[in-house]
């Protein structure tokens, strides 16, 4: 175990939540005490295990995910996105889950669209199904908007296949998937690494579907922890390095802009 998480104590028998083993969800959270009971509480109407995943928090997150139904795991100090997923995802591991969905902690998300995402699931069974932002798309702030642009013509240049969303942290990932990429630090750290999972993905055969749900933009929804200019960079490097170590990949550029994108249908 990481010396710098704390991981919780199992509980008594008699008041021990079964756990069917199938699909856990992992909430990365900083600093989330307006949101985190209701996103743990929605969340648990449909699956039987939520790890809320503290990364330094100091207001009541963990008191309050905690009350509400999760299992929280404390990093001691703030550590990044990236580090809350990875402990979150290898513990959902351990418990025996065969998928995790993983939800953004400031509400951006909405959890009744958990079903939607396991019905895909039978449709596309181990598949990494993801979330785009494609209805409401007008209330996204423009600046992210620009950003989620620029971020989606490079990682679908690297993966060599049109994908949308990709900033979008609302996913289903498949056990296998995360057995081979989640658990180091080759992928990088903060929002890197879930641009950099994706297209390793698609480069390792894991298929990769878009699911279309609500954009969700609160007015008085705390700032996000995504910087535009400053991730976008580094989310551009990242991928750049990719590119050079492929010799550019001309032939990915010419399927990212000629292909269409993988979405699916939940025949609502």
């Amino acid at each position: 175990m990481d010396a710098q998480v704390t991981y919780p104590d199992p509980l008594p028998e008699s008041q021990e939540r079964t756990f069917a083993g199938e699909v856990a969800v992992v909430i990365p959270a900083f600093h989330e005490a307006r949101t985190i009971a209701s996103l743990v509480t929605r969340a648990l109407a449909y699956v039987d295990l939520v790890i809320v995943v503290d990364d330094g928090s100091r207001d009541r997150t963990a008191e309050l995910a905690r009350e509400a139904g999760a299992r929280v795991l404390l990093h001691e100090r703030r550590m990044g996105k990236a580090a809350a997923l990875r402990s979150g995802f290898g513990y959902a591991l351990g418990l025996g889950a065969e998928a995790v969905i993983s939800l953004d902690g400031d509400g951006q998300h909405n959890p009744d669209e958990i079903p939607r995402l396991l019905r895909l699931t039978r449709y596309y069974p181990g598949a990494l199904l993801m979330g785009a932002r494609l209805k409401d798309s007008e209330l996204a702030p423009r600046a992210r908007k620009r950003a989620n642009q620029v971020a989606d013509f490079w990682i679908s240049w690297a993966a060599g296949t049109p994908l949308l969303d990709t900033q979008c942290g609302f996913r289903l990932y498949p056990r296998p998937l995360l057995e081979r990429f989640a658990r180091g630090q080759e992928l990088g750290s903060g929002f890197v690494f879930e641009s950099a999972i994706l297209i390793e993905a698609v480069r390792a055969g894991f298929g990769v579907v878009a699911l279309p749900i609500h954009s969700l933009y609160q007015p008085d929804a705390r700032p996000s922890h995504f910087r535009p200019v400053w991730d976008i960079t580094l989310i551009t490097l990242m991928v750049s390095i990719k590119l050079l170590q492929r010799g550019l990949m001309p032939l990915g550029l010419w399927r990212s802009l000629t292909r269409v994108a993988a979405v699916g249908s939940t025949l609502e």
